[in-house]
């Protein structure tokens, strides 16, 4: 990891990632992710992007969360749109809990598509929040604690939670009690929906994913994974509790979603050439 904040030296590697034309917009640290983070505009032909990114290794930088300055509804990352299929596989997405803010494309997703959805966002960085805010149309209240604190203090049901938590070093380190907790807050008909990123090679993913499974499993539930071919980036773990929610029913799941909010035509090909299955796909 990057231990040292040569700001000189991390504006070069941004410029010769993002292109010579970028126009960076934020690079600090923030309280508790652990390596500098950074906003970043560029452009990509007639599109123009906003992103948030951090640092990983020497020579490594990462993007957390991008958004389309044209359409700041739409969901720019493969993983996103999988992410948003959580809200497709609940009987009503009445109320939805983000856990982990990013760069709020999963907020403005549901503001736009499902304005009569209600959503409670939990992050544990201020500074990130106060980056979605100043960056990222973010307007609405962030509660800013742990999510293992959030969830252990909280009484409120919802139809669909969204875990995608990291930090400098990948997903965070989530254990047995958070993932009852985040079962013990979905309401009839909900949907659990998890972002492993860097699965295929981290390997402290594959343990916690699998112990989601088995504790879902204890409870007669149904997990699998969806990603995309070929793609070693990003996975997403689904426990839906409605009925008729497995596999085979994703399509048609997503389907009805697609008409029934009028999702753009990158939402109606969310599932081609990917990988649906129970097994962890590694």
């Amino acid at each position: 990891m990057i231990t040292e904040f040569d700001d000189g030296r991390l504006r070069r590697l941004l410029l010769d990632y993002f292109g010579r034309d970028s126009r960076i917009r934020v690079l600090r640290r923030t309280p508790t992710f652990g390596s500098p983070v950074f906003v970043i505009d560029y452009d990509r032909g007639v599109r123009h992007f906003r992103t948030l990114g951090s640092f990983g290794t020497i020579a490594q930088v990462t993007e957390q969360s991008s958004m389309d300055l044209l359409y700041p509804s739409r969901l720019v990352f493969h993983y996103e749109r999988l992410m948003s299929l959580a809200l497709a596989l609940c009987r009503e997405p009445v109320n939805a809990l983000l856990l982990g803010t990013g760069g709020a494309a999963m907020w403005r997703f549901i503001r736009a598509y499902l304005p009569d959805s209600a959503t409670t966002l939990v992050d544990a960085d201020e500074g990130i929040v106060a980056i979605a805010k100043r960056w990222f149309y973010l307007n609405q209240p962030v509660a800013v604690e742990p999510a293992e604190r959030f969830l252990a203090g909280t009484t409120a049901r919802f139809d669909a939670v969204l875990v995608d938590l990291y930090n400098s070093a990948g997903p965070a380190f989530l254990d047995a009690a958070f993932w009852r907790r985040c079962l013990d807050a979905l309401g009839p008909g909900g949907c659990l929906a998890v972002n492993w990123a860097d699965f295929a090679t981290n390997p402290e993913v594959k343990p916690m994913a699998q112990e989601l499974g088995d504790i879902a499993e204890a409870r007669g539930l149904y997990p699998y994974y969806v990603t995309r071919r070929g793609f070693l980036d990003n996975l997403v773990q689904y426990v839906p509790t409605l009925p008729g929610s497995e596999p085979e029913g994703i399509r048609q799941a997503l389907d009805r979603f697609v008409r029934a909010r009028r999702l753009p035509d990158r939402g109606r090909n969310i599932l081609e050439n990917c990988v649906i299955g129970p097994i962890f796909p590694v």
